[in-house]
């Protein structure tokens, strides 16, 4: 799934709870790498910002060899390991129980990473495994069912924010911000 189609579904889940933010921010997390990577790529001049909107998954993987940094930092980030590790914690430790909403987040991040990814799956038992499991279906792979995806999700998303904006027409409908 696409980094900001991640942000768009646990706001929708999760839009009346008090940090529904640190959800967002969560779910979006492991793919903040390639933020960093297209940033330094751009600076690198292997990219311009007229090219940025065609970017497509199979070019960005493309640039992850040119760092292999992002590539580590991609594993850690969708690692269920290291998540489970965080996640423990925040529910052990007192001084880090705030940032629950966020590994909550980031742990709905891996899970529909797990049910979209077909054969560039994430090696979710890094650092103990390279396992993977791909899935039949891919938001960006033709071999793994992309268009029937991308018909499904992309409809699911537009009646989702069709429902957004009648709940905030009636709020304000309902404050009296909006006259009959």
């Amino acid at each position: 799934m696409f980094t900001v189609h991640h942000g768009f579904w646990i706001y929708f889940f999760t839009r009346n709870h008090p940090r529904v933010w640190h959800f967002v921010f969560g779910s979006m997390f492991p793919d903040y790498v390639y933020v960093i990577l297209i940033a330094m790529v751009m600076v690198q001049g292997l990219l311009n910002w007229h090219e940025l909107i065609s970017l497509t998954p199979e070019m960005l993987m493309g640039l992850v060899a040119l760092h292999p940094w992002a590539a580590r930092i991609d594993l850690i980030g969708h690692s269920v390991v290291i998540w489970l590790i965080v996640m423990i914690a925040c529910l052990l430790l007192p001084g880090i129980k705030q940032f629950k909403a966020f590994v909550v987040g980031w742990g709905s991040h891996l899970f529909i990473d797990a049910i979209t990814h077909g054969a560039y799956s994430n090696f979710f038992l890094y650092p103990l495994s390279h396992l993977t499991v791909e899935s039949p279906v891919s938001y960006w792979e033709p071999d793994h069912w992309v268009h029937e995806y991308k018909l499904v999700n992309t409809s699911l998303m537009a009646i989702a924010m069709a429902y957004l904006i009648f709940e905030w027409w009636q709020k304000r409908k309902k404050r009296g911000k909006i006259k009959k």
